[in-house]
């Protein structure tokens, strides 16, 4: 398996030198426009959190809502944030693609919470089950793998297999890369073909054994990887496009002048992009196309639509290794029609959509502000007009100055095939999810009535806009207990979840009321700040941290080791101990380089929950061991020469590059 991981990644690497060989002839003037492209987007108060994608399911699989509590039935390229979870029933298995690089496989009767999703930071909270983490494209952001009573810090790209068997007993077996393993006493570290086995929580004992042989779970992850990485189209687009292996089978790349390589999917004529599917609410990205499509992940969340003779096309837009394609939850022009239906949540009788092309501007409508803008369409008249906008954000066009124009709101008015691809639906429809099969046009002469919506889009989601299908969820994947009422052990202190989503409803029933009634609605900008409470902590139902939960009764551990088994921090006769962080190393809430007297009248960073926040403070592991050692040849965590400590970003990407030949 090993050997088959190290070709793969070299038939991928290879294939993407022979890309950027290809690509050498952009000139340094186009690059600086992609690099324009990347800063260009949004208000720096309006943090980008990150978005996964549910990418395969077998069998019963269920989401949790982060936001509302609710349970829904998972599909295929339903969009997962922050604070959400996914639960597998019997006989069923699920795999959420986190971002470009990083990849979870639930196997079944397992669930997951996603603790923190951010460009630059992963945390997940495993509660029971079987999964694999696998990292195969370099990935730039932190990893953290929190389970009842470890957690795991994976080091490397590689394959990590977790197994939670209970509140107490957790394996982790290690087929590729390297991993930190923390516990309340302290850490150690896991090497490619190992397997460590740690039991207890108040003083967990391990066992680090050579990994088993690959059964058929591994063989499935082993099957998936490499599926994604040697797809056709890693030719043409870059790593950074996360779903794009899906386009291998559903269409077919064409050169298109002044665009290069574009998709074309294989499609039944008449056929329009953002048709097939379903408009879900998602925290702070708002209104977010769910296609039903087996391929719609990449070309509706990154680069534009646009048509040619042969039909609809999707140019992913520039691919050179420094571009970094922006998501979006649609990139689509809303447009207002008819009647106000302001006591029903909304300001138009119907809402239309249209994709927009590589020469149209962008109006993003996420975020917390809580403002809008409606332009007639007969006073666009070209682009400059569109941007003449206030009170907006815009996003520059994708393409660059000197290709051909493709510019779908230009071309609505003009041209039938473009004006075909406006869906429209009543309001009632939208918020609904019920999207036609096929889609009446749109008359000329109720599109020249039509507004196109800058800004947040004035409809109000209801319950149903939680849904990513018209289908009720499945009883046996919903787990008997529910995940956000467990506890986790944590080096790092997850971010409170999103806002509620009755929150939220209530902002946007009175921004449609305010401005209906002719009043100016000022933006909301968004706040949320971490709890500053114990690390072991249990995620409440808004996926906020329940502090107030009483402390679960806990068995007691051995005192004396099993044979062949060891507790963390413990040092072996002649030889010095593996791993370890000491309390001052701890980020987070906590400030680096803190002392221990300052700890102690701080939350300590390795504390279990009590019934109070106070008396936490006052108890837990932290103040054993840092008590003197009582046994000749231990030592405190920390002050042993050869105690490891975690490598930071640099060192890691300096390993990962052959720059550094000693263990970090």
């Amino acid at each position: 398996m090993e050997e088959n991981y190290k070709v793969l990644i070299r038939h991928s690497r290879i294939r993407g030198e022979a890309n950027m060989q290809r690509r050498l002839s952009l000139t340094l003037a186009g690059i600086s426009i992609g690099f324009l492209f990347l800063s260009s987007p949004l208000r720096a108060d309006s943090p980008r959190p990150g978005v996964a994608s549910v990418s395969l399911i077998h069998g019963n699989v269920a989401t949790m809502r982060g936001d509302s509590g609710d349970w829904v039935a998972a599909v295929i390229n339903a969009p997962m944030v922050t604070g959400d979870a996914l639960s597998t029933g019997p006989d069923s298995r699920a795999e959420v693609q986190l971002d470009y690089a990083n990849i979870l496989r639930l196997a079944d009767q397992t669930q997951v919470r996603l603790a923190n999703l951010t460009p630059f930071q992963v945390q997940l909270q495993v509660s029971q089950g079987l999964v694999d983490f696998v990292t195969l494209h370099h990935s730039e952001a932190q990893v953290e793998i929190d389970t009842p009573n470890v957690a795991v810090r994976p080091l490397a790209d590689g394959v990590y297999r977790i197994q939670v068997k209970s509140d107490s007993e957790m394996t982790l077996v290690l087929r590729r890369g390297e991993a930190e393993v923390s516990t309340p006493d302290g850490s150690t570290r896991v090497e490619a073909g190992q397997m460590i086995t740690v039991e207890g929580t108040d003083h967990p004992e391990y066992q680090v054994t050579e990994a088993p042989p690959p059964d058929d779970w591994d063989n499935f992850n082993e099957h998936r990887d490499q599926q994604i990485l040697q797809a056709h189209s890693w030719q043409y687009t870059n790593f950074y496009y996360a779903g794009a292996y899906q386009l291998d089978a559903y269409g077919r790349w064409v050169e298109v002048p002044g665009y290069g390589w574009c998709w074309a999917p294989a499609v039944a004529p008449g056929w329009v992009p953002y048709s097939y599917g379903r408009w879900v609410w998602e925290p702070y990205w708002g209104w977010t196309w769910v296609s039903y499509e087996p391929w719609g992940w990449a070309p509706y969340h990154y680069g534009r639509w646009f048509i040619i003779e042969l039909g609809w096309v999707w140019w992913p837009g520039p691919v050179f290794p420094a571009y970094r394609p922006l998501y979006a939850p649609a990139y689509v022009a809303f447009f207002g029609i008819g009647g106000r239906g302001v006591s029903f949540g909304f300001a138009f009788g119907t809402i239309g959509w249209l994709p927009i092309g590589p020469s149209d501007v962008y109006h993003p409508w996420w975020g917390y502000r809580n403002t809008y803008n409606a332009v007639n369409i007969t006073n666009i008249t070209n682009i400059t007009n569109v941007t003449n906008v206030r009170n907006v954000e815009v996003i520059q066009p994708l393409a660059r100055p000197g290709q051909p124009v493709h510019s779908n709101l230009q071309a609505v008015i003009t041209d039938a095939r473009v004006r075909q691809a406006m869906v429209t639906v009543s309001a009632q429809d939208f918020v609904a999810g019920r999207i036609p099969a096929r889609p009446r046009p749109l008359n000329l002469a109720t599109l020249r009535q039509a507004h196109l919506i800058q800004g947040t889009l004035p409809v109000v989601p209801t319950r149903q806009s939680l849904q990513p299908a018209n289908r009720p969820v499945s009883a046996a994947a919903i787990p008997s207990r529910p995940i956000i009422s467990q506890r986790f052990y944590a080096k790092t202190l997850p971010p409170a979840g999103p806002r509620p989503f009755s929150e939220r409803v209530n902002e946007l029933q009175q921004m449609v009321r305010q401005t209906s009634a002719g009043a100016s609605t000022a933006p909301y900008s968004g706040r949320s700040a971490p709890a500053s409470k114990p690390v072991l902590h249990a995620a409440g139902p808004s996926g906020r941290p329940d502090w107030e939960r009483p402390e679960a009764k806990e068995s007691a551990d051995a005192a004396k080791p099993s044979p062949g088994w060891h507790s963390f921090g413990e040092v072996q006769p002649g030889s010095a101990p593996r791993g370890g962080t000491p309390p001052s190393a701890v980020k987070g809430p906590f400030r680096t380089g803190t002392s221990q007297s300052t700890m102690a009248n701080a939350t300590p960073p390795y504390s279990r929950a009590s019934s109070s926040p106070e008396t936490s403070r006052q108890t837990g592991p932290t103040q054993a061991t840092s008590s003197a050692p009582s046994r000749p040849g231990w030592h405190r965590f920390g002050e042993e020469k050869g105690q490891s400590k975690p490598a930071t970003k640099h060192e890691l990407e300096q390993k990962r590059q052959g720059k550094l030949d000693k263990q970090i």
